[in-house]
Parts: C-alpha cells; sequence; structure tokens
C-alpha cells in the first residue's frame, strides 16, 4: 500500500501515513534530553522533531485537535515519542534508521504489518529519499504558519520572509516605481530571494518547473496557488543548480502542495484595511477520499481583491511632496498647459509661458499668457496603489497503487487571474499652429510647442487583462532490486497572459483634431464638423468628438510560455560504510520550452499596428547525480564526531541555443556535540538566457528622463542579443544549529553566506532609467545628441525614427531628442553578496499554558555590484528600490486547550537616500486571536482573527521621483489591515 509523505523535520505539514503495528518500535537511537510542554500535539510535534533531530511523518488533519501530555528527560526518540502521543489515541513507528511514522490505529484496523508500505521522504534540498536534513539552509513555511500570520495568498506569505525583496515581481511595487525592470506585463507575484532577480529564483510546486511569466517569461507567477492546498512551502537559501538546474542561482522555493485528505474542508477568510479602502474575500473547498491502494484530492479556491485607490492614501495621490518636506514632482506636462521651447544647453524642454488656469481656452489674449511661470500636473491622479485582482483556482490530486511495486500519481493545477489598473494619464508635447481656431500666441508666433496632459480629457489609460496558469504531471514510482527504486514522470507547464489598455492617445488623430494636418476622408472624424481639439484650456473644453478621436488609441499584448519536460530519477544505497549507508541518487531530464508574443496597438497611424508574433523554443537535456556518504552517525560515532556527512552534486545540461553548463555542489554536516549541528556547502549555480532575451526584435520609443532640473526627451533603444552566455554564480554557506539540552525548547541557528554572481543579463541603463543620463556608470549606454545644432545626431535621430519598429515616431520631431539610450539585454553586470540569516526560537509551558518566541532576521553586509566591468563598484542595498541590510520578524505566541493568541514585530531598517537624506526605519505589530475547539456542535472547526499593522504605521518618509512618499519596494501603504477566517473540517 502507498501512503503519502512529506519532510517534517522543521515539525511541517506531511500529508498522511497510515500505519499497521500498534505498538512503538523498541528504541534504536540514543538518549536525547527532550522537554515538550503540555497542549496541542500539532504545535508539540514540530518541537519533538527540532529536539530529536529525525523525521517525524504526521499529516495535519491527523494531529489537530489532539491534546498531548508533554514529555521531559533524556530518553530515546522511540520512547519520547511513545510517551508525547500517549492519551491521543495515536501511534508510531519506526520505518528507517532516522524515521517515525505517525498514524491512527484505528483508521486500518483491518490492515496487518504485512500490508504496511512506507514511501520514504524527499526533501527540499536533497534528491534522496529518506535524508532528514542536508548541508543547505532550508526555512519552511508551513499552511498553519500562513494562518497565523493573517496571509490570505501564497504571494503574501513569500512576500513577508526577510530573505525575499519585494522590487520585483510585485503589482504594488509595480504600481508605484518598485520595480525598474518593467517586464511585469500581466500584474504577477514572483519571489526574489536575497534581491538578485525574481528570474534567479527557482520555484517549483511538488518539485515541477513552473513556466515563465512577464514580458520575458523569465520569473513564475505563485498568484495563482491556491492556499488552501498548500501542505508547506520550503525555501532553499543557496545556488541549487547541480540539483535542480537553471534558475537556481539566489536559492530555490517548493511548493509542496496536499497529496491526499479524508473528508472535506471549507475556508472562509475576509479582510479590510482598516478605513475600508480595500478589501479582500476568499473562499476554498477541499474534497478528499481516501481508500486501501490510493486516494483523490480537489480544491478550489475564488479570491477577490478591490482596488486600493492612490487618493485613498495621503503618501500616494499628490506628486507634490513639499507636504512631507520633500521636492514638488509633478510636472509641467499639464493641464492646463505651457507653451515650452527645446533648450539644447539645458538638453530638454522648458517653459516660457504658462496657459492661465480658469479658462475655457476661448477668446484668449496674449496678454492672458503668464510669462516665466510653469502650470504643473499631479501626474498621481486617478491611479491605484494596488489593481483590482480576481482569481479562481482548482487543484486535482490522484494516487493509486498497481500492486505492491508499482504507484501512479497524477495532479493538475489551474488558476484563472484577472486584473484591472489605471496607468497615468498621457503626458507629450505637439506643435499647435495659427491653423487652430483656439490657437494665440503671447509673441506673436505662427505656432507653438505645448507640454501636455490628456488625463483630464480622456482619463486616465485603463488596462485590463487576464492570466491563466496551468501544471500538470503524470507519474510513477517502481520499485527495483533492493532499495532502488525508480521516479519517472512527465510535466506540462503554461502561462498565458493578456493585456489591453484603453484610452490611449493616437498621435496622427491629435494632429488632424489640431488643424496641424489636412483632414483625411479615410476617418469618420471632421475637425471642421465635429469640432477641433482645444489645447489652451484648463481641464477639458473640446467637443465630445474631438475626444472620442484623438481617444480611440489602444495597445493590446498577449503572451504565452510552456515547459514540457520527461524526468527519471533512481536512487538507492550503493553499499553500507561503518558510518550507515551510502546512498545515489542519479537521473536524466529532457525539456522543451517556448516563448510566444504578440503586440499590438493604434497609437499612431489611421490603422492599427498588427505586431508580428514573435515564437522562440529550446530543447535542454541533462544528467545529474548525487552523493550522500555518511562518514560517522550512531553506530561509530565518537567524540567530536557524533555525526558526519558528504554531500556531492553535479548537473551537465546542454541547451540547443544556449551552449553547456556544468554546475558541482558539495556539502558537509557535521555534529560534534548532540546538541550542536554543523553545515558548509559551495555550490555553483547558473541562468541561461531567457528566450527574449536571445532572440527579442529590435524596436524603439521615447520617454523623457530626467536631466537636473529639465526632462529631456531620449530615444530608448530594445532587442536581444543572440551572443549572450548564462549568468553564473558561485555560492557558499557556513551554518549551524543549536539546541542545548540543558534548555529543552532552546532554538538557535546561523547561516553565514556568499553569493558571487557573475556575467549577469540585464538592461544596465533600462533598469536605472530615471538616472540613466546622470549616472557615470551608464554612461557606455547613453549618447547625448544635439541634433538641432549637430547634422549628423540629426541624421542619425531621424533614421532610428523612419525605422518601422519605431513607435510614436510621428510624435516628436527629431530636433526635440536629446540623447539616444541603449536598453538592450548585455552581460555585463556583476554582484558580490555577503550577509547572514539567524533565527532563534524558545519554547516552554507554564503549566497547562504553552509558550514559544521565536525570532528571524536576514542582514546584508555587502551588496557589491558593477553595472559594467569597467564601472567602479556601487552599493546594491540601502538605497531607495533596492534591498535594505537588516530585515527581521519576532513573534510570540501563547495557546491553552481551545484558545490561541499570538503577537509579531516586523522591522524594515533604515538607510540614507542619494542626496544623503535619511529614510527612516519601518516597524508594525501584527496580532492573532484564535479558537478552535475540538469538541461540542464547534468541534472542528477554527475562527481566526488577524490584525496586520495593528498600530496602522505609515512607512518612512522617501522623497520619491515617481512622486509617491514611500519607498515601494521595501514598505506599503496598506496601512491596517483586519482579517477573519473561518475554517471547517467535516
Amino acid at each position: 500500500m502507498r501512503f503519502g509523505s512529506s519532510s517534517s523535520a522543521l515539525g511541517a505539514l506531511a500529508l498522511v501515513l497510515a500505519a499497521a503495528t500498534p505498538v512503538v518500535a523498541q528504541a534504536q537511537s540514543p538518549a536525547v534530553q527532550f522537554r515538550v510542554p503540555a497542549g496541542p500535539l500539532q504545535t508539540a510535534l514540530p518541537l519533538f522533531a527540532q529536539q530529536s533531530g529525525e523525521q517525524i511523518l504526521y499529516s495535519t488533519d491527523l494531529v489537530i485537535g489532539r491534546q498531548t501530555p508533554g514529555v521531559s528527560g533524556a530518553l530515546s526518540t522511540d520512547q519520547a515519542l511513545a510517551a508525547l502521543l500517549q492519551g491521543t489515541g495515536l501511534r508510531a513507528r519506526r520505518t528507517s534508521p532516522n524515521t517515525l511514522v505517525v498514524y491512527d490505529p484505528g483508521a486500518r484496523a483491518e490492515m496487518t504489518d504485512d500490508a504496511v508500505e512506507i514511501e520514504d521522504v524527499v526533501v527540499t534540498g536533497s534528491l534522496i529519499r529518506g535524508v532528514a536534513d542536508g548541508p543547505s539552509p532550508v526555512v519552511t513555511v508551513t499552511r498553519d504558519d500562513i494562518d497565523r500570520q493573517g496571509h490570505g495568498t501564497v504571494a503574501q506569505a513569500l512576500a513577508a520572509l526577510p530573505q525575499n525583496f519585494g522590487g520585483t515581481g510585485n503589482d504594488a511595487a509595480m504600481s508605484n516605481g518598485g520595480d525598474r525592470t518593467g517586464t511585469n506585463s500581466f500584474y504577477a507575484s514572483g519571489v526574489n530571494l536575497r534581491g538578485l532577480g525574481s528570474d534567479a529564483t527557482l520555484v517549483l510546486v511538488n518539485g515541477r518547473r513552473m513556466a515563465g511569466t512577464g514580458n520575458k517569461g523569465d520569473f513564475a507567477d505563485v498568484s495563482t496557488i491556491p492556499t488552501s492546498a498548500v501542505a508547506r512551502i520550503d525555501v532553499l537559501l543557496d545556488g541549487a543548480s547541480a540539483l535542480y538546474g537553471a534558475d537556481a542561482i539566489g536559492g530555490v522555493v517548493n511548493i509542496i502542495l496536499r497529496e491526499d485528505y479524508d473528508g472535506a474542508e471549507t475556508r472562509v477568510r475576509y479582510g479590510a484595511t482598516g478605513d475600508g479602502a480595500s478589501d479582500e474575500f476568499q473562499m476554498g473547498q477541499t474534497f478528499g477520499r481516501r481508500w486501501s491502494s490510493g486516494s483523490i484530492l480537489g480544491t478550489y479556491e475564488f479570491n477577490e481583491r478591490s482596488r486600493l485607490a492612490a487618493s485613498e492614501r495621503d503618501r500616494a495621490n499628490d506628486a507634490d511632496l513639499r507636504r512631507f518636506g520633500g521636492s514638488d514632482r509633478r510636472r509641467n506636462f499639464s493641464n492646463p498647459g505651457n507653451i515650452v521651447v527645446f533648450d539644447a544647453a539645458a538638453g530638454g524642454y522648458v517653459t516660457t509661458y504658462a496657459i492661465p488656469s480658469g479658462r475655457n481656452g476661448v477668446g484668449l489674449q496674449p496678454g492672458d499668457f503668464i510669462a516665466g511661470q510653469s502650470n504643473l500636473y499631479n501626474h498621481r491622479e486617478g491611479l491605484n496603489v494596488l489593481p483590482q485582482q480576481t482569481r479562481h483556482s482548482a487543484y486535482l490530486a490522484l494516487n493509486q497503487d498497481l500492486g505492491d511495486r508499482i504507484s501512479l500519481n497524477a495532479d493538475l493545477r489551474y488558476g484563472l487571474r484577472d486584473f484591472e489598473a489605471v496607468s497615468q494619464g498621457f503626458p507629450t508635447t505637439f506643435t499647435v499652429t495659427s491653423a487652430n481656431p483656439y490657437f494665440v500666441s503671447p509673441t506673436g508666433a505662427t505656432s507653438h510647442i505645448i507640454a501636455y496632459n490628456f488625463g483630464r480629457d480622456l482619463g486616465n489609460p485603463r488596462i485590463s487583462g487576464r492570466a491563466e496558469s496551468l501544471g500538470t504531471s503524470v507519474g510513477a514510482k517502481i520499485d527495483l532490486a533492493g532499495s532502488w527504486r525508480l521516479d519517472a514522470y512527465v510535466a506540462y507547464a503554461r502561462e498565458y497572459g493578456e493585456n489591453a489598455s484603453t484610452n490611449q492617445l493616437n498621435s496622427t488623430f491629435l494632429r488632424e483634431a489640431l488643424g496641424a494636418i489636412a483632414d483625411n476622408p479615410a476617418t469618420a472624424y471632421s475637425a471642421p464638423r465635429d469640432g477641433y481639439f482645444n489645447p489652451f484650456a484648463d481641464g477639458s473644453n473640446s467637443s465630445p468628438g474631438a475626444l472620442a478621436f484623438i481617444g480611440s488609441g489602444w495597445a493590446r499584448g498577449e503572451g504565452e510560455t510552456t515547459v514540457s519536460s520527461v524526468n527519471a530519477l533512481a536512487d538507492g544505497t550503493l553499499f553500507t560504510l561503518p558510518g550507515g549507508e551510502v546512498k545515489l541518487a542519479a537521473g536524466v531530464a529532457f525539456r522543451r520550452e517556448t516563448f510566444d508574443r504578440q503586440d499590438s496597438s493604434f497609437t499612431s497611424g489611421v490603422t492599427p499596428t498588427i505586431g508580428a508574433p514573435v515564437a522562440f523554443d529550446r530543447e535542454v537535456a541533462s544528467a545529474f547525480a548525487e552523493l550522500r556518504i555518511p562518514l560517522f552517525r550512531a553506530d561509530n560515532r565518537r567524540a567530536g564526531f557524533e555525526r558526519l556527512e558528504l554531500s556531492i552534486a553535479g548537473r551537465f545540461e546542454d541547451y540547443s541555443d544556449a551552449g553547456q553548463t556544468t554546475s558541482p555542489k558539495i556539502g558537509l554536516l557535521w555534529q560534534p556535540h548532540s546538541d550542536l549541528v554543523l553545515r558548509a556547502n559551495y555550490g555553483e549555480s547558473f541562468r541561461a538566457p531567457a528566450l527574449r532575451e536571445l532572440h527579442e526584435s529590435a524596436d524603439q520609443s521615447p520617454t523623457f528622463l530626467p536631466r537636473g532640473s529639465q526632462q529631456v526627451l531620449a530615444e530608448i533603444l530594445y532587442g536581444g542579443n543572440p551572443d549572450l552566455e548564462p549568468e553564473q554564480a558561485k555560492s557558499w554557506t557556513v551554518g549551524g544549529d543549536y539546541r542545548p539540552s540543558s534548555v529543552p525548547g532552546v532554538h538557535v541557528g546561523l547561516n553565514l553566506f556568499r553569493i558571487d554572481f557573475d556575467n549577469q543579463i540585464g538592461q544596465p541603463a533600462f533598469t536605472a532609467l530615471t538616472t540613466a543620463l546622470t549616472n557615470p556608470a551608464l554612461a557606455a549606454f547613453v549618447r547625448i545628441i544635439d541634433p538641432i545644432n549637430n547634422a549628423q545626431d540629426r541624421a542619425d535621430m531621424q533614421a532610428l525614427l523612419d525605422l518601422p519598429t519605431t513607435a510614436l515616431a510621428d510624435l516628436f520631431p527629431a530636433e526635440a531628442y536629446g540623447a539616444i539610450v541603449d536598453a538592450r539585454f548585455v552581460n555585463t553586470s556583476s554582484v558580490l553578496l555577503e550577509g547572514v540569516d539567524a533565527n532563534l526560537g524558545y519554547a516552554f509551558d507554564v503549566g497547562d499554558h504553552a509558550f514559544e518566541v521565536d525570532a528571524n532576521v536576514t542582514y546584508l553586509g555587502r551588496f557589491d555590484t558593477h553595472a559594467t566591468p569597467s564601472a567602479p563598484v556601487q552599493s546594491g542595498m540601502n538605497s531607495p528600490n533596492l534591498p535594505v541590510d537588516l530585515r527581521g520578524r519576532a513573534s510570540a505566541s501563547w495557546s491553552y486547550q481551545d484558545w490561541g493568541a499570538s503577537m509579531a514585530i516586523n522591522y524594515v531598517d533604515g538607510y540614507p537616500e542619494v542626496t544623503g537624506r535619511r529614510i527612516g526605519s519601518w516597524t508594525t505589530a501584527d496580532i492573532q486571536l484564535r479558537y478552535s475547539p475540538e469538541q461540542g456542535w464547534l468541534g472542528g472547526t477554527s475562527v481566526t482573527l488577524n490584525v496586520q499593522n495593528l498600530l496602522d504605521a505609515d512607512p518612512p518618509f522617501y522623497d520619491a521621483p515617481e512622486g509617491v512618499a514611500y519607498d515601494a519596494a521595501n514598505t506599503n501603504v496598506l496601512g491596517r489591515f483586519i482579517s477573519i477566517q473561518l475554517t471547517r473540517r467535516w
């Protein structure tokens, strides 16, 4: 018979393991000093696993609601676990030298011991079954952790990790200037461990790869994974390409979903900000059934989050930040507009006259214009801090044994997410002549250039779209001779996204509505008949026909990525040393990746521009192996060597378009004393260029960039690079765990890490676009031009505008540009990262009351970056929109019978901004109250009240060029958020 299983060395969640013999096996382990207080079994078992150092496998559904008398004293693990389970109705049996299984003897009373077959565990960070831990540091987030911290989604739970940086793959950062990559076109939620980029973190679901999302298809979207189906999340905090292949540079996130369940579970959650500005509703339903040779589980989840309007948050609603002691970030692309001229010395447009406010633009006189002043526009008008998101998720898992040696498994995951967002009103310059009936000149000229914003005429452009996520696999586990097992599966993953932006400006139609070009008989609009556009008004004073005509522009995009793979892994015992069994896992994999995208627009010209479909693909062949060598263990331990294990792994991958890579990894696990485990690890990782980074066709588009006090019109060059090489990284980790037997319940963990990341693929000028014209490190990617006075500059700029791939080519003349910025993909950057992860925990009891305190901190001591090999070293941390050096969370919890409560403090360190002005630290507090009765008519019900950011603490002020008053990559303006969750097991 087959039983689902999972790691619980940290006492997380495991899938149910049935059992047979109703007694605990005779003690096979040395005495350990235990101190586990009485209380809920689901709280006691993780603590017991930590103190024992062994795997304790159990189902969360099995232990919820059961109370333990606790255990104290020097006992073998087997004896201590028997005492811990006394009175619970559960038993345990040892299935391997370091694994015990907790089971309900009554649930399978009809089975004999001979019918039981326990499946060994494969933990994240190793390919070998039955290993309890390894040399790589792993953080486990259980489903209980997600609930206790008040998170409704997997994305929220991962975003709260101190090791995760929120500056990329984050819809809140994207909408507020925190995400400089510009690739999150479908408002996805990614994971960015260590701040090395969302594309440098490998995300797995049940050990299977997800397809990529976004403009480049290079990062995983975790937003559509149903929280109700999550068993636990393992976060591997070092490079792991030797085990899992490409992208595992910053680490690996393995989201492990529930494999089986017997019964039904309903989850309902509602939450809202304290002021009601935004709310969230979630409902999940799980059904499951087990039978003697298999199981089936199905989960559906619905989640809806309303938008959070910028107007609801003082730090996000007005770009004039002087009220906080900052700068006025409003722009002279305004309504009413400004008459401007191009100043070559300033490198941009400067205002000469302000169009008067409070006028309808009709009958103006030359003397009405205000010389030397500038109208300023709050470009934050109408924006959202958070877009609206609606999500449907479903998950199905099936397991079936075929005899005693073969077990089949299949799973299917589907998610559909709709989103609605708002972008800024369209800013631009245009030329208006005396052909416009509203034209008037303060200087007697026959034409003027006006800097204008169309937000009040057309409304903000609206962005809507959807994202679909699919993952499925079918596999078999076959017991071979001896301890060997073959695990083979085929898997397919797909991510599809589409978005559409409306209320866009059509620059050709604008010129016609201004009278700058003759009426086009091919359009239904006629300026003399339907009205001209009035550019001299305060607000919108043009005819509805003119506004509908010029605002009929749109842009659409859709993209699809897929990953298809065939995988086979065999593992088992090679031979036995005095220290134990030498185990090997070896396998091969074949993978095919595709990327398809098409963009269309109607922002210029009289007919839409339908972009040519782009389709890229590649194939990857891999061979990999891992060897685990126990040098010292229980049978041959000696002073200073209670345990010593060596781990060696390697992976070879052959890419059809990016060459070959080899990634080694070696680790050592040393237990010099029963209270102390030390680990050391070295590995090499890589990330192959994304398909779009290699093959994307060239295109160009204009944007305004700051240069001193001016805004310079720059042409940005985009495109792929077929000569890109894989990114390479070398990572070292050294750390350990200390659990003193003299103070049971105490746990201290420390992990020092260093990552040397070379040959990084990026767009240095694009990711730092707002400083591209002033940052000396980016000089190699910037060409300052003067097309008015330099004929060669004018010719080169005109040649770019004449290319068919140039967007908005007729919006500005060649003479208006002041710079050309090369933002194409290159292998240039390097990063040297060093830091420390530390955690401290203490579980104890006072009478019948159980307490636990815990603290987790990540400190970055060094984050050196080179934009180019010859560029000076710059810090990649402690600056706005970059990781901070210190993040942490400390919590304390209490439980007594059916009641529990907890409180947590979250901390984000302060840092200086570019001007030297310090951005303060940010401290928030969370609380939770929970009631989980196991008796009476409410038995099996859990009610949880969470309050995040209890004191409604505002984020520290940052004078952001985007016009928001906070660092959206490291903080947020959500404010106090209150949620209540009801869970019922049927």
